[in-house]
């Protein structure tokens, strides 16, 4: 994404007033014709072109050159969750290696951003994107497909997909054009792609969207991606060739004929021009729980280079086949926080995490819209270093509000939150937040943390610990995705630090917790081999207890407290555990006093100890 401090006019009135505006009106309905090998091959026909002579060099400017690979032995001693919180953090399940390293080379930078997005069917078919590469999985893990993201219709950075649950489909989006992956890097368009089966390997149907198809002397950068019942939408920053942001556009297309393979694809935009106070990405809200229609909702940021509490909300307002869509926008609505660039992040030995946006990173990152409320996170300035900050919108369209919370941490810089929603009824809000990390003394990792409906949030766990330092970007994203199914289940995938070459993204299972109150995770530590033996300290025990086992390999942990009935009381872990150190908090707030038992198996290991519970 570029950084956005140019000056602009527009359209939007200066009115602190929300819904002052008139309805924006489609600028124009085209066709998108079905991609075949002869446009592809009219690809390769396009003659050299030098990397400084692109609109892509516009992310690169502010970066500075790192020093090389490095491959520190400074320990990863920080540990950012914190016993005490009266919300339990999300519980950590299947995690394994995620995508590879981007193919992309762009020195003296380095390797590019890593730009992961992720989605899983309601059957656990997996498929992972980032700048340059696709990956299929299974949900334990099993890498089904692997290719340069190249191969399918020149895909090239950008990516985003998403996974349809009315339609048991994927959807992917991302910039195409021309490179080699080091000199050469040409964006012509944005290429949309949907799955042709519930099975990604069944293959896709492709569509080019061209820049020169807006028809307005502009070049596209950070399209967005979203899906309504019948539509998909696709968000575009248009810029001039001097690097001047001079408008966004919203396309909305007809998903079905994507779906089906038809030769064509009705299309059509919305022009959104940009004035000097509304400069953000606009970014889909797609429904939480399911697909949501005919009306989709956005939410811009008032991206102006300072401190700001605004944002729009935009809504389309009908189907393009109703013959009656138009583009109405809200706002602005003010948050009760403040957000602003989020300043440098660092890693361990003082080198500068480069990222394309950095100082003035303050994007709104993800979104979702459940239950009348719009949730999204965003990067900010907290308390002096890189944070999060997490709103609802509520009152839309017309009664407005925005409450807002943030998350920081004083020994690390949070950046490129994603947000999914965890919840399962009209009345449960809850959601889980996926966050990169890195510190002074932390290598750059991921975390996540859990909000419950009340908008109360647990403290940062860890879900992968870094190995080594970055060399290239960091961001501009991470990628999330409920499994929509499994209700309580949400998929993450980010960046981290990696001393084993291509590895760079992590992909991690995480549930809602539940049944927590007065238990938490407070720390994984690397282990060596030892018996996994299970300590419980002190026990008998009036108000809490410690209970702490050590596994010297990944594997399935079962931890459950049962009474002398044999039936279960309590189940404290339940999935997949990475090699270390557990320590969990269980108090006697949900436990009566008496003789208990508790069951511990990791793989073949079993054994069990009695507790007692004195009030």
């Amino acid at each position: 994404m570029i950084i956005l401090l140019f000056p602009l006019t527009g359209a939007f009135s200066q009115s602190e007033s929300a819904n002052h505006e008139g309805p924006i009106y489609p600028s124009a309905i085209f066709r998108l014709q079905k991609a075949d090998q002869g446009i592809w091959d009219n690809l390769f026909a396009i003659p050299y072109i030098d990397e400084n002579g692109f609109a892509e060099n516009f992310r690169l400017k502010n970066l500075k050159a790192t020093n090389g690979f490095l491959n520190n032995t400074l320990s990863n001693s920080h540990s950012p969750v914190i016993p005490g919180s009266d919300i339990c953090p999300p519980v950590i399940h299947t995690s394994f290696e995620g995508n590879p390293l981007t193919p992309f080379y762009l020195p003296p930078v380095g390797y590019y951003a890593s730009e992961v997005s992720m989605a899983i069917s309601n059957a656990g078919k997996i498929v992972s994107i980032s700048n340059g590469w696709i990956r299929y999985y299974n949900q334990n893990g099993t890498l089904t497909f692997s290719d340069s993201l190249y191969h399918l219709g020149n895909s090239l950075i950008d990516v985003h997909v998403m996974y349809d649950p009315k339609k048991d489909r994927f959807v992917f989006g991302s910039q195409y054009g021309y490179t080699n992956f080091e000199n050469a890097f040409q964006v012509l368009g944005v290429s949309v792609a949907f799955s042709k089966s519930n099975n990604p390997v069944d293959g896709w149907n492709f569509y080019f969207l061209p820049d020169t198809e807006f028809n307005d002397n502009a070049i596209g950068d950070y399209p967005q991606l979203g899906i309504s019942d019948d539509e998909i939408f696709i968000t575009d920053l248009r810029y001039n060739y001097g690097g001047n942001i001079t408008h966004s556009a919203i396309v909305q297309m007809d998903k079905n004929a994507g779906y089906s393979g038809e030769p064509f694809m009705n299309a059509q935009f919305y022009k959104v021009t940009l004035s000097a106070r509304t400069k953000g990405a606009i970014e889909v809200a797609s429904g939480g729980s399911t697909t949501y229609g005919p009306n989709m909702f956005f939410i811009m940021g008032y991206e102006n280079g300072n401190p700001s509490n605004k944002y729009f909300v935009l809504e389309i307002t009908n189907t393009m086949a109703s013959g009656q869509a138009v583009l109405k926008t809200y706002g602005p609505v003010h948050s009760n926080i403040t957000y602003s660039g989020a300043g440098i992040s660092y890693q361990p030995n003082g080198i500068p995490l480069n990222e394309a946006l950095a100082p003035d990173n303050e994007a709104v990152q993800t979104v979702f819209y459940e239950n009348g409320i719009m949730q999204f996170c965003q990067n900010s300035l907290v308390n002096g270093r890189a944070g999060i900050i997490l709103g609802r919108i509520k009152g839309i369209p017309n009664n407005l509000s925005c409450a807002a919370k943030t998350i920081s941490d004083p020994a690390l810089y949070l950046q490129f939150p994603s947000i999914a929603y965890a919840g399962n009824s009209s009345s449960d809000n809850s959601a889980i937040v996926g966050i990169q990390h890195t510190g002074e003394n932390t290598y750059p990792g991921l975390s996540a943390v859990y909000v419950n409906s009340a908008f109360d949030i647990s403290e940062l766990t860890t879900v992968k610990n870094g190995t080594d330092t970055i060399n290239g970007l960091w961001g501009d994203y991470s990628g999330i995705c409920r499994r929509y199914n499994h209700p309580g289940e949400v998929w993450f995938e980010g960046q981290y630090g990696s001393t084993v070459f291509p590895a760079i993204n992590w992909i991690t299972k995480l549930t809602k917790p539940s049944n927590c109150q007065g238990q938490s995770i407070v720390s994984i530590i690397p282990a060596v081999k030892i018996k996994p033996d299970v300590k419980i300290y002190p026990n008998p025990f009036s108000n809490a207890t410690s209970i702490s086992f050590t596994i010297d390999e990944p594997q399935n942990v079962s931890l459950k407290i049962f009474d002398g009935n044999g039936k279960t009381v309590k189940n404290l872990v339940d999935g997949w555990c990475e090699q270390g150190l557990y320590e969990l908090q269980l108090s006697t707030m949900e436990i009566e006093a008496g003789i208990y038992f508790l069951q511990f198996v990791a793989g073949a290991y079993s054994e069990s100890k009695e507790i007692s519970v004195i009030k």
